[in-house]
């Protein structure tokens, strides 16, 4: 790499420098801290889930642990206070780590703990509030749904002459930051959007006024429903249930049916997609 500002040797200026560790900030950074951290993990018996590469398990004769990875962030479970007190001694073994105790709020997500029921609600109000005043929809009013029932969106003509002022109308219209966005709610703490974004999501490259609005409808939907939380477990025995649907050929531009689907574990939805 070329000298960093400030650290120029004299008379060297012109010279690359050959790097003997990462650097945080650069494109191999993230990899390398990876590998260094799974070489670690699954050295002390943690194995990597095959399904999902930031989580991890491990079982042991004194007890269970799971947690996941973000980056440098690590959400833990265990079925012990022991379980927890090990892992955190492991960790501060190996690199210099900070404990900030029960989670609270973690990439958008907000987390509280009902004890007495057995309950972890998942919302996301502030991400929402932000995506209101993003895209300009703080003064907005609310909708109860957030698509117009039997909405037929279609995609624009490709042989049909483009209509005036549309390519520049594209160029300051937000669409795929807004449809991107909302597919994070959708994925994270709401699937009553994930129709709606699934529609939405296929006329990226082809996006018109009406498609807009429709995304901008399913936003308003989310403000007036912002404080809606996903609740995860229950006081009673949880059993796994699966629902799925489909309808028949109803995509009017190519004739594929639309599916869907979601998991409940006890009275919680756990997976879910469309």
């Amino acid at each position: 790499m070329v000298h960093p500002p400030g650290f120029e040797v004299p008379g060297k200026e012109d010279w690359i420098m050959q790097l003997l560790k990462s650097i945080y900030g650069m494109k191999q950074a993230s990899r390398i801290w990876n590998i260094t951290f799974n070489k670690a993990i699954t050295a002390w018996g943690f194995e990597r889930l095959p399904c999902e590469w930031c989580v991890y398990r491990r079982q042991s004769p004194t007890g269970t642990i799971i947690f996941s990875l973000h980056i440098d962030d690590i959400f833990s479970a265990a079925s012990s206070p022991e379980e927890t007190a090990a892992f955190k001694l492991f960790l501060e073994s190996q690199w210099e780590v900070a404990d900030l105790g029960p989670t609270k709020f973690a990439l958008g997500i907000a987390i509280s703990r009902n004890t007495s029921s057995r309950t972890i609600a998942l919302s996301q109000t502030v991400f929402i509030e932000r995506l209101l005043e993003r895209f300009n929809q703080t003064d907005a009013h609310p909708t109860n749904t957030p698509m117009v029932a039997g909405l037929q969106l279609r995609r624009p003509d490709q042989n049909a002459p483009m209509p005036p002022g549309i390519l520049e109308w594209r160029l300051k219209t937000p669409y795929c930051k807004l449809v991107g966005s909302l597919n994070y709610a959708a994925v994270a703490t709401r699937p009553d959007i994930a129709y709606a974004v699934s529609c939405l999501s296929s006329f990226h490259d082809c996006y018109m006024p009406d498609h807009w609005a429709a995304a901008v409808r399913v936003l308003r939907y989310l403000k007036g429903t912002k404080n809606l939380s996903l609740i995860l477990g229950c006081d009673r025995a949880p059993s796994l249930i699966g629902y799925s649907d489909s309808d028949y050929a109803n995509c009017v531009d190519t004739s594929h049916s639309i599916s869907g689907y979601c998991y409940s574990l006890g009275s919680s939805v756990i997976s879910w997609s469309s």
